[in-house]
């Protein structure tokens, strides 16, 4: 068989891999936009400010955590400081940017982290056995070819 061709079996799987991934975050994503009020990026960026950076991170290490390019951040950044939900500033020490998450920004994300937590047992975990749950983690050991900038499991 030529390796640089799939079977259509092969095509089926990637297929159901993809569609059920995207079936189940869209389903999370849009339960947390309608309770919170959060995008996916907005979530996404101010759980990695907590979890990876403790409220701040500087701007490059954050767009590298989400594998955003700088200005796709920056560009989301705005809105948010729009929000009131981030604050950014100048380092001192070099050219580089700090971004931490503001007051309002902590009380969205501790108002949002129950909600997508519902709502990805709702959709995701409840629907699972033990044994998928221990599948799935084989699995994705086995295919994570890219660890992230921490070498931690990325957040959202």
């Amino acid at each position: 068989m030529n390796k640089n061709q799939l079977t259509e079996e092969e095509m089926n799987i990637w297929y159901m891999w993809k569609g059920s991934f995207k079936n189940i975050f869209d389903r999370v994503i849009k339960d947390l936009s309608e309770h919170t009020g959060l995008s996916e990026g907005d979530f996404g960026i101010l759980d990695r400010l907590d979890l990876l950076g403790g409220g701040k991170l500087r701007q490059q290490e954050l767009a590298d955590s989400m594998d955003w390019t700088k200005s796709r951040l920056s560009h989301h950044l705005t809105r948010m400081e729009q929000r009131g939900l981030v604050l950014r500033k100048p380092l001192d020490s070099d050219r580089g940017v700090q971004v931490m998450i503001s007051p309002a920004g902590q009380s969205a994300l501790e108002d949002a982290r129950p909600v997508a937590a519902k709502a990805i047992r709702e959709h995701f975990l409840s629907r699972l056995t033990d044994q998928d749950i221990q599948w799935i983690a084989k699995l994705a050991d086995r295919t994570n070819t890219a660890p992230s900038v921490s070498g931690k499991i990325s957040p959202p």
